[in-house]
C-alpha cells in the first residue's frame, strides 16, 4: 500500500500537497475489517476519491461538497467508480448519525465560520470507535511559504484581503489558520479522541504558494498547462515538468525525517481522532 500511495504522488508539484496527502491516505487504512464506508468531507474536485478509488478499491466512498461544479467536475472524472458525489452543507450532512467507519476533511474547516458544527456534524455521522483524518493550515506558517502576509501579519496584525484568492496567499478564502492547541481543543470538545498528531513541511520554495496556486493554478484551469493537473498523475512528464519536479524536490528533501515540534514553523497539520 505504501509503495502504491508514492507512485500516485510521486508527479505532484506541490510537495506539502503530497506529504498531506499520503498521510491521509496511510491513515484510512481499515485494520482487520478491510472494507470500509468513508465519507469525504468537503470533497472539491474528487482528487481524494481517485487514489482511494486505486489505492482500497474495496471501501465505499461518499462525497459531500457545497460546490455544485466542482462536483460535476469530480462526476465526470470518477463516473467509472463507486464514488458517490452529493451536494451538501458540512454544519448540515445530509446523512443519518452513525453511516460511516470513517470520516476525512482536507484543507476545509479553514472556510466555514462555525467550525464547530462541521466537527459536530462529523462526529454524529461516524459510528462510534470511528476515525476522523483532518487536514488544517497552521497560524505559525513557514515565512517563505508566504513572505507577504508573514510579514504583514507580523508588523500591522493584518493580512491580504481573503477574497483575492489569487493573491491572499494562505488566507485565500480563509475565516482562521490554526494552532495545533486549537484543533485538538475543538475536536476534544466535540467527543473526539485525537489519536496522532503530525506537522507538515517547514521547508519550501520562496514565495511557494504564489507559485504553485495564484500562478499555477490559475494556468491549470485555464487549460494552458493540462500535464501540471494533479489529477492528470498517469500522463507521461514532459522536459520542463521534470526539472522543475527535481528543484522542487531538492528543496523538499531537507523536510524529510524533520522532527518539528509544536513552536516550530511548519504549514499543516493532519490531525486522526477516535468518535468516543
Amino acid at each position: 500500500m505504501a509503495r502504491k500511495i508514492e507512485e500516485l504522488l510521486e508527479q505532484e508539484l506541490d510537495p506539502a500537497f503530497a506529504r498531506r496527502a499520503k498521510l491521509v491516505l496511510e491513515n484510512l487504512k481499515a485494520g482487520k475489517k478491510g472494507a470500509a464506508k468513508v465519507l469525504d468531507v468537503g470533497c472539491g474536485r474528487g482528487f481524494y476519491e481517485q487514489l482511494i478509488s486505486e489505492i482500497y478499491p474495496h471501501y465505499t466512498v461518499t462525497a459531500v461538497d457545497k460546490n455544485s461544479d466542482y462536483l460535476n467536475v469530480a462526476r465526470s472524472s470518477l463516473g467509472g467508480t463507486k464514488v458517490k458525489f452529493m451536494e451538501g452543507d458540512a454544519t448540515r450532512l445530509p446523512f443519518g448519525d452513525g453511516e460511516f467507519d470513517m470520516v476525512i476533511s482536507t484543507e476545509l474547516l479553514e472556510h466555514i465560520r462555525d467550525d464547530r458544527l462541521a466537527i459536530q456534524e462529523m462526529q454524529r455521522v461516524v459510528k462510534r470507535g470511528g476515525k476522523a483524518v483532518i487536514t488544517v493550515p497552521v497560524k505559525n506558517y513557514p515565512f517563505w511559504w508566504d513572505p507577504a502576509n508573514w510579514i504583514l501579519e507580523r508588523l500591522t496584525g493584518k493580512h491580504l484581503p481573503v477574497n483575492i484568492w489569487w493573491l491572499a496567499g494562505i488566507w485565500a478564502d480563509h475565516v482562521r489558520l490554526y494552532s495545533e492547541r486549537e484543533l485538538i481543543n475543538k475536536f476534544t470538545a466535540e467527543g473526539w479522541k485525537v489519536e496522532k498528531i503530525f506537522r507538515c513541511t517547514h521547508y519550501c520554495l520562496p514565495m511557494a504558494h504564489f507559485w504553485f496556486y495564484a500562478v499555477g493554478k490559475n494556468l491549470v484551469e485555464m487549460g494552458c498547462m493540462p500535464n501540471y493537473s494533479r489529477f492528470n498523475y498517469h500522463k507521461r512528464d514532459t522536459k520542463l515538468r521534470k526539472l522543475l519536479l527535481s528543484v522542487i524536490r531538492r528543496v523538499d528533501r531537507a523536510n524529510e525525517g524533520l522532527r518539528l515540534g509544536e513552536n516550530d514553523s511548519f504549514l499543516n497539520i493532519v490531525l486522526v481522532a477516535k468518535k468516543l
